[in-house]
């Protein structure tokens, strides 16, 4: 990720990041064991979690992102300069080398997937990603075992992406990757990183059963783009919605046969931001 961008702008990415987890959990995140998932080539927003409070941060990725140990070098200096805390945590850690970082835990390998590094007993405080669980292979099981993984009173925070990531829409309608036949799909996504194709209907039903209280905030609509402040889906303005709707008539004849019965409403979402609480004992 970082290897794209200059350190000015990895600065203000992990910030940005940062910011986005902060605002739409209320401010409740900074306490206790957290997890990233798939952080990728930086652990920054890891670093910023610690200043914030929270005791140890366990960094999960099924996949190493190779990277340029100078380039992240010069992301966390320009994070310390901006951050006392984060300075702090880092005194005496080589800036090259993330291991000498206190707090921080890097976990890798089969093992270390969404669906399989969570187990009930973890008891973290807090587990989030950001344009990750489109790419797990089985993101409902990784939720629910994030959500056996939480302690009472836990947080799970993940924005999720449900756009094709290029596969289509770079030269056709951003919906026609859903005209694919599933069987089609599940070849042309299987180990190449492309989205799973779980949509909005699918991550509602299975949020239903599992012990979380649950709010889905738009983040995208189909035909409209972004929604900023991300909000419930009957708080966007009437006119977005109806635009949005419009696009996926106008497809819904052509989509393959998995989503025959997905409500309009959901497959005109093409992002969404969950945050899910597990309730106190005795709540």
């Amino acid at each position: 990720m970082h290897e794209s961008l200059e350190p000015p702008e990895s600065l203000d990415y992990i910030q940005g990041l940062f910011s986005d987890y902060a605002r739409y959990s209320g401010g409740a995140l900074l306490c206790g064991k957290a997890a990233e998932v798939g952080p990728g080539d930086n652990c920054g927003v890891g670093l910023l979690l610690l200043e914030g409070g929270c005791q140890s941060v366990d960094l999960v990725d099924r996949f190493y992102a190779h990277r340029d140990p100078e380039r992240q070098a010069e992301i966390y200096r320009r994070l310390a300069e901006h951050h006392p805390g984060v300075a702090r945590i880092l005194e005496g850690a080589c800036l090259q080398d993330e291991g000498t970082f206190p707090g921080i835990h890097r976990h890798y390998g089969e093992a270390a997937s969404a669906e399989s590094f969570f187990h009930e007993g973890q008891d973290y405080d807090l587990i989030l990603s950001r344009a990750v669980l489109e790419h797990v292979r089985d993101p409902l099981l990784a939720l629910r075992r994030m959500t056996e993984a939480l302690r009472p009173g836990g947080l799970l925070l993940h924005k999720v992406d449900l756009r094709d990531h290029g596969m289509f829409s770079d030269h056709h309608g951003e919906l026609k990757w859903l005209e694919t036949p599933g069987r089609v799909h599940r070849r042309m996504s299987r180990a190449s990183g492309r989205p799973n194709r779980i949509l909005l209907h699918r991550y509602r039903s299975a949020l239903a059963s599992l012990p979380l209280e649950t709010d889905l905030l738009i983040t995208r609509l189909a035909g409209v783009g972004d929604i900023d402040p991300h909000v419930p889906y009957e708080a966007i303005p009437s006119d977005l919605r109806h635009r949005a709707l419009a696009v996926v008539a106008s497809r819904k004849e052509h989509f393959a046969s998995e989503f025959e019965d997905a409500p309009p409403a959901d497959l005109s979402v093409t992002g969404f931001f969950l945050v899910g609480r597990k309730p106190p004992f005795g709540a």
